[in-house]
């Protein structure tokens, strides 16, 4: 569900997963989603029934519109009409999915100032009632909290993972495979992918010939002045970065509590305005011939909407780990619910490492 430009899709079908839809309602998005090989269903996820999917599903991902609950925007939380819980519950009442996964902004777990527990008018509320529907629908449910960068995404990107399923999945979710490149070495894990060696090769000053670019004088604020930032992932990839760095003479060439979007790193690296899309997917770790479709407005959407698919690929591989735990039980005609009991019992977990890469 909220297919998007194909990020989730593509990292759960690295994890092991066939698609039997892959909703969206943007067309070029689904022109993406279809040009790359994947079942693209164009149609708003309310107008579908997903009732003819009943029992046919083993994994449920939704990555519901994120402007309810960004710290970005209002946090309307339900009280935005873009809000896409109520109907992603309708989803899992209808085609009863044995797994399900949820991808979304940090910003839905922090409360609004004033809420006194107010679900209709708190993002955080709201998640904390969501989450109470879906252990209702569930034996067990959890959320991580996970930076794709942790990943291999050369790009510092912290989203909010919920899980629900028949068996109750690592509290510490997919063991990352990377890490600060102080730490790497020490834990095991290689170092973070850098801005550098993703798109180094094309964010310089070579590429003015070609886009927008910034003087690198002392008129222009930090332009040019952190080349440094290369050699870190970069921060996060946005819709935004259609319209370029917020450093602009309009904003006295400051950020306005950032740097936070990718442009603003290219600007403090080289004085670009801005990304552009084919570093966008790179960043998010995308294929460089990944067949995005639409005008530039729609592949930057697209970008920017997007689930890096490493991050995808993570998560999708425990929750296919424990399901074939789960199939071998059933196959062997376990007690669903005295299982589950001896599972809350003891505090038991299924292992990460059961779905990790070979």
């Amino acid at each position: 569900m909220f297919a998007g430009g194909g990020g989730a899709a593509l990292g759960v079908h690295r994890a092991g997963f066939e698609h039997l839809a892959c909703v969206e309602r943007n067309a070029a998005a689904v022109a993406t989603l279809r040009a790359a090989g994947l079942p693209g269903v164009e149609a708003d996820v309310r107008a579908v029934d997903f009732a003819g999917y009943r029992d046919r599903v083993d994994l449920l991902w939704a990555s519901p519109p994120c402007q309810p609950g960004s710290t970005a925007g209002a946090r309307l939380g339900p009280a935005d009409e873009r809000d896409g819980w109520p109907v992603t519950l309708a989803a899992i009442d209808a085609c009863r999915p044995t797994w399900f996964l949820a991808e979304n902004v940090l910003g839905w777990t922090y409360h609004a100032e004033v809420c006194g527990g107010a679900a209709h008018a708190c993002p955080a509320c709201h998640l904390d009632r969501l989450t109470g529907e879906l252990a209702r629908r569930f034996p067990f449910t959890g959320a991580w909290r996970l930076d794709a960068a942790d990943y291999g995404v050369p790009q510092r990107r912290r989203r909010l993972l919920l899980w629900a399923g028949p068996l109750p999945l690592d509290p510490d979710g997919p063991a990352p495979t990377h890490a600060h490149s102080d730490a790497a070495e020490r834990l095991g894990l290689r170092p973070w992918v850098t801005m550098g060696e993703a798109i180094g090769d094309t964010l310089n000053r070579a590429s003015c010939e070609r886009r927008a670019c910034y003087p690198c004088d002392e008129e222009h604020g930090r332009a040019c002045s952190q080349p440094w930032r290369l050699d870190a992932p970069a921060p996060t990839v946005m819709t935004t970065d259609e319209k370029g760095t917020r450093a602009n003479g309009a904003a006295g060439w400051t950020f306005n509590g950032g740097p936070d979007r990718a442009s603003d790193a290219a600007f403090l690296v080289a004085g670009i305005r801005r990304i552009d899309v084919g570093e966008g997917l790179r960043l998010q770790g995308f294929p460089d011939d990944w067949p995005l479709q639409g005008t530039v407005h729609d592949r930057y959407v697209q970008v920017g909407n997007a689930v890096p698919p490493a991050l995808a690929e993570a998560t999708g591989r425990v929750v296919a780990g424990a399901h074939r735990a789960w199939t071998a039980l059933r196959g062997a005609h376990v007690d669903p619910t005295a299982l589950a009991g001896a599972l809350r019992r003891n505090r038991l977990s299924i292992p990460a490492s059961l779905g990790a890469a070979p």
